[in-house]
């Protein structure tokens, strides 16, 4: 399953490097992307592991706590380099 996971990661990381999705993102938004897309997902394979280990209302608890912290500190590095530049 991790193996699943980490080729589901990469592919969505591809699609930045499509000429016509790079031609539309600025360095900022893809910056964001690949930041969500390498947090995010590798959170589902510990999620997996902690519900083998816990049970699945724990791990549902540190993946929300995981995920909320993950898309604030997108919207604070999307919307702070927008300040910047």
């Amino acid at each position: 399953m991790p193996i699943i996971l980490a080729s589901i990661r990469k592919d969505g990381l591809l699609l930045f490097a499509e000429p016509e999705t790079l031609a539309m993102l600025t360095p900022l938004q893809v910056l964001t992307g690949v930041y969500l897309a390498g947090v995010l997902l590798p959170c589902l394979v510990t999620l997996l592991t902690i519900t083998r280990e816990q049970s699945l209302r724990f791990a549902l608890l540190l993946l929300s706590r995981q995920a909320i912290a993950a898309i604030v500190f997108s919207l604070f590095l999307a919307w702070g380099g927008l300040l910047i530049s």
